[in-house]
């Protein structure tokens, strides 16, 4: 009876962490989706409620792209992922703030 109460709990223990993981991914995606879609939507000029499909578009494809890259990436490749893409953005923003001429 014992054995069957150590495999349950270590099942439950591997899925929950699995489905962290996963959604660590599912989020990390969808802001990169979505700052790319922000990108697109800036550079082809569009406003603010112009093109809703095409934006949602841009966000599902760029997570499904990612989920599809990081598929075999563990909780610290993930994490160390965010925080490259967090010191990245924290540099355009330095950058912008900075550029001459704006």
């Amino acid at each position: 009876m014992s054995e069957f109460v150590q495999k349950v709990q270590g099942g439950i223990k591997t899925a929950s962490s699995d489905i962290l993981l996963w959604m660590m991914k599912l989020i990390s995606g969808a802001v990169l989706g979505l700052t790319f879609a922000l990108i697109v939507q800036t550079l082809m000029n569009y406003k603010e409620g112009e093109a809703p499909f095409s934006f949602i578009f841009m966000i599902v494809a760029v997570t499904a792209i990612f989920l599809r890259l990081a598929k075999t990436w563990s909780v610290v490749t993930v994490l160390v992922f965010d925080l490259i893409c967090v010191l990245v953005g924290m540099i355009l923003c330095l950058y912008i703030q900075v550029a001459p001429g704006a």
